[in-house]
């Protein structure tokens, strides 16, 4: 799965990038990030109290900021990595949610201005990506931000209460209209009115294509609104059609990090909506201008590897994959061979063909057995010599059943092209 993620990635231009595990807890904090989540680090026997507080990275969007910003001379803009790390969260294990898991990034950064482009391209990763990944339908939720802060000024929200706001409402999913109108009017600080106008606006769902023109009749004065609606329009006049069918706009969306400042999304499965979110993300301009005087605006999303796995396998939705990257496996029928095994196999290897060894020289049927059980199409077997010529080596496809002698072992990777 990873490796066919990674193939989409580079085939759009990304390069990968691995940040270290641990970041300053300043660094890690500095975004809307709850402290309770970051597992610190500090080193058994520490002698000195004032060492700098340092802890595990619970994403990679803010450690590849900090990259960027301390890297900014040497990169070449715009910047499009992808990364593939386990990131720790503290969270009560449970099903879908772990302290330890990877996740599997792309971003593209730039200096100064970044189109509105590459939203779309984001958002055609992050599809594509779901797609080989092969798990059945889903469905793109996505939302601007400039959408519900243009709401928060329509309904004359103070600016000190619109991060609880925005937190508030990212629960909607979680604990309902209810729940949600209990934390506006406390934590939030909101009117009932105000609260209750609030969640109306938040009922709006609609496919991409009709979403800018029924956004349109919502009747939002706000500046910052309509610059959102424009950029709703932009990221879908740049949307490959095959995925127009794919993408909603649901205004309730607000995804809990502060650092996003437009477009957000987040992907979630037809058939299994208990699950969560799978894959997220968003635009951001001051995540990595926070470390320098610079504009350095990003967008980009992640995928919870992890999470995607445990539902594979707990569902069987996909048939499992082979336990071996060998192509080939070199048996050895008694121990005096085993020398010409590993002179073959490194013959077979120089033509860029991956090749396994048995370990032992039991009965060919075991061996083959072994071969079968692990997903290695191809088993060499060394014939019984006569007149003291080299043995012959034949080679069987376990896939097609078909047996063929290897005349020249240097032209091992034509024959099976040819065949």
């Amino acid at each position: 799965i990873c490796s066919s993620i990674q193939f989409l990635y580079e085939s759009f231009g990304f390069v990968s990038l691995e940040t270290p595990a641990v970041e300053l807890i300043d660094t890690l904090t500095s975004k809307g990030v709850v402290d309770k989540e970051i597992y610190s680090v500090r080193r058994l026997k520490a002698e000195d109290d004032d060492e700098s507080e340092l802890g595990l990275h619970f994403d990679l969007t803010v450690p590849f900021a900090r990259y960027v910003a301390q890297h900014f001379n040497d990169i070449v803009f715009p910047f499009r990595r992808y990364q593939l790390q386990k990131v720790w969260r503290g969270e009560r294990p449970q099903k879908g949610r772990f302290r330890e898991f990877y996740q599997f990034d792309a971003d593209i950064v730039a200096r100064d201005d970044l189109p509105i482009g590459c939203d779309s391209e984001i958002l055609t990763l992050a599809g594509r990506a779901l797609r080989k990944i092969g798990i059945g339908d889903f469905v793109i939720s996505m939302n601007n931000r400039k959408l519900l802060l243009g709401v928060l000024d329509h309904l004359d929200v103070e600016a000190a209460n619109r991060g609880s706001v925005l937190r508030a409402i990212d629960k909607l999913d979680k604990i309902g209209a209810e729940g949600v109108l209990r934390e506006l009017q406390g934590e939030a600080s909101l009117t009932s009115s105000q609260a209750e106008e609030l969640l109306s606006y938040c009922a709006f769902v609609a496919p991409l294509s009709k979403a800018p023109s029924q956004l349109s009749t919502l009747g939002i004065q706000s500046d910052l609104f309509v610059a959102g609606l424009e950029e709703v329009q932009a990221t879908c006049n740049l949307l490959p059609r095959d995925l127009h069918s794919l993408v909603q706009c649901k205004l309730a969306l607000a995804r809990g990090l502060d650092y996003y400042t437009g477009l957000i999304f987040e992907i979630h499965l037809v058939d299994h909506p208990e699950f969560g979110s799978v894959s997220g993300g968003g635009r951001y301009e001051g995540l990595v201008s926070q470390y320098l005087n610079k504009s350095v605006p990003g967008v980009g999303f992640s995928i919870g590897i992890s999470r995607l796995m445990e539902l594979i396998i707990d569902q069987s939705l996909r048939e499992p994959g082979h336990q071996s990257n060998a192509e080939i496996l070199v048996t050895v029928l008694s121990e005096d061979q085993r020398v010409k095994a590993l002179e073959f196999a490194d013959i077979l290897r120089e033509q860029s063909l991956a090749v396994e060894v048995f370990f032992k020289s039991p009965k060919l049927g075991k061996q083959i057995d072994y071969a079968e059980k692990k997903g290695i199409r191809y088993v060499a077997f060394f014939e019984a010599s006569e007149g003291g010529q080299d043995n012959p080596i034949t080679v069987k496809d376990l896939t097609t059943k078909e047996q063929f002698v290897i005349e020249n072992p240097e032209e091992f990777s034509v024959t099976l092209k040819k065949r």
